[in-house]
């Protein structure tokens, strides 16, 4: 299979990419109306976008660039990206989708530079090489990748609709009418040594004590959103287990999270032997005559226990939950029969949650010997289904950096005798007159200076408050000015409009105090709060205002600063 570099099969955008920090984001977040994208996912959402288009982004820093690490991802629409993350687009050459896979596959570390904050660089980016079979099998592979993918994020929701289940059984059975009396976990433990107890203090366990097999050691990272798993597990002689008795644990055990995660809980599933929990760790071995396992470590997971653990926990540097303070946390109590009747419910889907989580696993695996064997060309692709629309069309190559002026295009209007009867006789109801010259502002606004629509807007807005769309209003309707504003698609397919005299830019230097005409403020109005008292309204933004609830007419809202002038 032929290998090419990713740099001459993509054209990159990096270019075109500007970061924003909160205050920035802040000021044009109004809406949330697009994504705004960070190393490895979308960090927010704003009212301005600098691409419109399907593009490839790869965590250029704080991403991880393993074997079967996500490091790139796919977005298509209007969506704005930060410095954080490289942008491609095809040029014809390659898939987005084949490219994604194959980049999410491969370990890319060696292309990482930096010890501390890894780093891909622009040149280490183009310099990575890809396995480029036709275009035509790029797509076979994605597909079928896709459809396995497909397959195991629909496994993952099924298995998280069933703990969804589980706890809505839990909070409908046990509710505040059935509740028999309150108590302690220090009451509900086993009568037994060690029942309640806590993981190894410290150098009673280390990384040292560690042998090939034996008794299996549960730890921190043995448990992940409140689920076992035993991928990476790590086990201690039989010698070293009965040294370690006193934090000896068993099926219908309860264990509860000491470091990190604080306060979170987990029965120990009848599957698991003996074992031995790390300092990570408190447990409690609950007394069957009194309270089921599976009530017992549900009810400490919800959120009314939680709070409790919350306020006990100690945090210095990292959070602890003793087991003095475990043990005088108290529970709501209920029937036991009511109990034993939500874990039989709870074991059922117990029984299917480990189906489907065996199943997962085959996903998985398949998944990786599958995406191993296409891209070392051990798969014969002919016989995967393919569909020829999703071939590309000729693709323009955009130049990188263009260094000349762009050319603003302006669209012609067919103007009627009685649009020039209007405009010779038309005169701003604040004092702007319009002749035979004004015909030629049906076009654009670019035959206005800054100084004109600094005094339009001053005469116009003056003593009130307004926001852009009030302002592209009165420009548009009042004025009958054809308005540049190239925050969008428009103006982002060349760099060089971002300095063009738009509309965007005629706000972004009246706020910097760079526009010498006209120099506003921002505020945040809350429609709700009512938080400034004093503002006022045009009557026609007034009109349009009323036909608003609160939360719409909250946003932010311009003023002109009283030591504006127009010199």
């Amino acid at each position: 299979m032929e290998y090419r570099f990713l740099g001459d099969i993509t054209t990159n955008l990096d270019y075109k990419r500007r970061p924003l920090n909160s205050i920035d984001r802040y000021k044009i977040s109004l809406e949330g109306l697009y994504p705004y994208i960070g190393a490895n996912n979308i960090l927010t959402y704003i009212d301005e976008y600098i691409f419109n288009e399907k593009i490839l982004c790869v965590a250029e820093d704080g991403g991880s660039w393993g074997k079967n690490e996500v490091c790139s991802n796919i977005y298509d629409g209007k969506t704005w990206v930060n410095n954080h993350a490289h942008v491609l687009i095809e040029n014809g050459e390659a898939s987005l989708e084949f490219l994604r896979y194959y980049l999410n596959f491969a370990d890319l570390n060696f292309h990482i530079k930096g010890s501390t904050r890894g780093k891909l660089t622009r040149s280490e980016l183009n310099n990575i090489q890809i396995p480029l079979p036709s275009y035509e099998n790029q797509i076979r592979i994605a597909n079928l990748l896709e459809k396995i993918e497909t397959t195991i994020a629909e496994r993952k929701n099924g298995i998280d609709l069933l703990d969804e289940l589980v706890k809505a059984t839990f909070y409908q059975m046990f509710n505040q009418e059935r509740k028999i009396k309150d108590i302690s976990l220090k009451d509900l433990a086993k009568d037994e040594q060690h029942a309640l107890s806590s993981g190894p203090f410290g150098s009673n366990l280390t990384s040292d004590d560690y042998v090939a097999n034996g008794v299996l050691v549960l730890r921190g990272k043995n448990i992940t959103d409140g689920r076992l798993n035993l991928s990476d597990s790590k086990f201690i002689s039989l010698k070293k287990a009965k040294e370690l008795k006193r934090s000896k644990i068993k099926p219908d055990d309860v264990v509860i999270v000491a470091v990190g995660s604080s306060g979170n809980a987990l029965r120990i599933p009848n599957e698991i032997p003996d074992a031995i929990m790390s300092q990570n760790f408190n447990k409690i071995t609950p007394n069957k005559d009194l309270v089921n396992p599976f009530f017992l470590a549900d009810m400490i997971n919800s959120e009314f226990i939680q709070k409790q653990f919350r306020d006990v926990t100690t945090n210095a540097g990292r959070t602890f939950l003793g087991l003095s303070k475990v043990r005088n946390i108290t529970i709501p109590y209920y029937d036991l029969d009511l109990q034993n009747k939500f874990a039989d419910i709870a074991q059922k889907i117990e029984i299917i949650k480990t189906e489907q989580e065996a199943q997962l696993k085959d996903l998985e695996e398949l998944y990786a010997s599958i995406s191993h064997k296409v891209f070392e060309g051990d798969i014969d692709l002919s016989k995967v289904p393919f569909d020829a629309s999703l071939l590309p069309n000729p693709i323009e190559v955009i130049k990188e950096e263009p260094k000349d002026k762009p050319v603003v295009i302006i669209e012609q209007k067919d103007v009627s005798k009685v649009e020039v009867e209007k405009v010779k006789s038309k005169k701003n109801d604040k004092g702007l007159e319009f002749g035979f010259e004004a015909l030629r502002h049906l076009e654009s606004w670019e035959h206005y200076s800054f100084k004109e629509i600094a005094d339009s807007i001053i005469k116009h807005f003056s003593g009130h408050y307004f926001n852009a769309e009030m302002i592209l209003n009165f420009l548009d309707k009042e004025l009958d000015i054809q308005v540049n504003y190239y925050s969008s698609a428009e103006q982002k397919k060349n760099p060089q409009y971002e300095n063009a005299d738009d509309f965007y830019r005629f706000i972004a230097t009246a706020l910097d105090s760079e526009n010498h005409f006209l120099q506003l403020e921002q505020v945040f109005y809350n429609a709700e709060t009512e938080n400034i008292t004093d503002i006022s309204f045009t009557e026609k933004d007034l009109e349009s205002l009323s036909k608003k609830n609160k939360k719409e007419r909250s946003g932010i809202y311009f003023h002109i600063k009283d030591e504006a002038s127009t010199p």
